[in-house]
């Protein structure tokens, strides 16, 4: 199974670790270029100031060099070479070499006005850096005079330079260096997957938080919602959806407990009925006058269950199922075919003309159809008038529309409930024609064929309205 947490300690980990591994190397390399760099511009330094020491003029080359004043090729503490070599061989070299069993550097061939820098072991054994350098010592400022008064010309020599110092000190600055990025690098790794994993799950806790909020949840409870004490931007349309989804599915149960007990409830009567019925029957055999009146009466109750069971079946039947849409009708040819069996004594018609045919699903406009005209005759007045009209909306939608007058006030709650199934506004329910189903039926029938079906409630005047799509 996936871990978000796993995913996200991982990738920053990764990427901070890689960014700042990328850094501490890139100044690693930086620094230790500098050192080196530094090292070798000062090798050039020292073998151009010893360059400069040389000079020939009309009887020869000369090196003005005083140890005193450059201690370190005397050889007394931490000392440093060089050695001048003229075609002819060796020209002169440091006192510091003439200290051990070799007392000559390594000679190198050179081209004129170059330079090489190489790695070496120094005659004590230590480690170094070596400068060679091919050059033509300074002319002498007389025979400068000379040259130019075309008096005579020196014979330019060409002598090649070598320069050794100790380079153990710059290397050990290198390594260490080295040491500390490395030690740093490992430092780093731990301290970032520490510290990403604090954030994770510092950034997380109002994700689990918010998951034991949801499993203490009860959807029984009618006050239980879920809260973030510290709302959190990217949680808050989630939590939000879920209230929303937590009321809608609270809605769901306490409806279908309700329609458990009604259901238990419209059964309850009828069945009782029966069973006093059979038992009268049962200890008065022989009483006649019970005969006329019980197996009509026994049929009659029957029929009451047998309507129950089957608006029920209908209504499960159809709830959520889509109805194909295959039957081209005239919707006032419809109206007038369906209620024709019925009594009109009280509807009136109110239909416009030259509608246009539309495509649906026959039965179940027949069944809404009945079903909103049996409602409203339920419930109106005995001697007011039920309005049935159909229209062209301003959307350019069909709608039909039935309009009654109430026979008992309604409130906006009785409103939200009037297509629950059984519900009914007389909790007596002495009604043995009604269950409180034909507008659940008639819901269910018209999202199952796409319509739209509302109810408006102006004073005394009750209007369910039918839109057809």
């Amino acid at each position: 199974m996936k871990s978000i947490r796993s995913k996200l300690v991982f990738t920053l980990s990764i990427a901070i670790t890689g960014l700042v591994l990328g850094i501490l190397l890139a100044t690693d390399i930086a620094v230790d270029n500098w050192i080196d760099n530094e090292f070798n511009r000062g090798l050039h330094s020292k073998a151009g100031m010893l360059m400069t020491l040389v000079h020939e003029d009309e009887e020869g080359v000369t090196f003005n060099f005083s140890s005193e004043f450059m201690p370190e090729f005397d050889g007394q503490f931490e000392p440093e070479y060089f050695q001048i070599w003229t075609e002819e061989g060796v020209f002169t070299r440091s006192q510091s070499l003439n200290l051990f069993a070799f007392k000559n550097l390594k000679f190198e061939e050179l081209k004129l006005g170059e330079a090489k820098i190489m790695t070496t072991q120094l005659p004590d054994g230590r480690d170094g850096r070596i400068i060679y350098t091919r050059f033509q010592p300074q002319l002498d400022s007389h025979s400068h005079r000379n040259f130019y008064n075309g008096v005579s010309r020196p014979h330019h020599s060409t002598l090649t330079l070598a320069y050794a110092a100790s380079s153990e000190e710059v290397d050990f600055i290198l390594w260490l260096i080295d040491v500390i990025f490395i030690v740093t690098t490992v430092t780093v790794i731990v301290f970032i997957r520490l510290f990403v994993r604090k954030s994770v799950d510092s950034s997380l806790a109002p994700l689990n938080k918010l998951n034991r909020d949801i499993s203490r949840l009860s959807i029984a409870d009618k006050n239980a919602i879920i809260v973030v004490e510290e709302p959190v931007k990217e949680l808050q349309p989630i939590v939000n959806s879920l209230n929303a989804f937590i009321k809608e599915n609270r809605q769901l149960y306490f409806r279908e407990k309700r329609l458990t007990s009604d259901i238990a409830h419209e059964l309850k009567t009828p069945i009782a009925e029966l069973i006093n019925m059979a038992e009268v029957a049962i200890r008065f055999p022989d009483e006649k006058e019970f005969e006329a009146d019980f197996k009509p009466e026994v049929l009659k109750i029957s029929q009451r269950l047998k309507s129950i069971v089957s608006n029920l079946l209908l209504l499960h039947k159809y709830s959520n199922e889509a109805l194909p849409k295959q039957d081209a009708c005239d919707l006032n040819q419809v109206i007038m075919r369906t209620l024709e069996r019925c009594d009109l004594e009280r509807v009136e018609f109110a239909l416009q003309e030259d509608i246009p045919a539309i495509v649906s699903n026959l039965f179940a406009l027949e069944s809404i159809i009945i079903n909103l005209v049996n409602n409203a005759k339920q419930y109106s007045p005995e001697k007011s008038v039920v309005t049935v009209s159909t229209l062209l909306n301003k959307e350019g939608k069909l709608q039909l529309s039935v309009t009654n007058e109430l026979k008992i006030l309604l409130t906006d709650e009785d409103i939200s409930q009037l297509f629950d199934p059984l519900w009914q506004k007389d909790s007596a329910r002495t009604s043995s024609d009604n269950f409180g189903l034909g507008l659940s039926i008639a819901k269910a029938l018209s999202t199952s064929i796409n319509a739209e079906l509302n109810v408006e409630l102006n004073d005394e005047i009750i209007t369910f309205s039918l839109k057809l799509k």
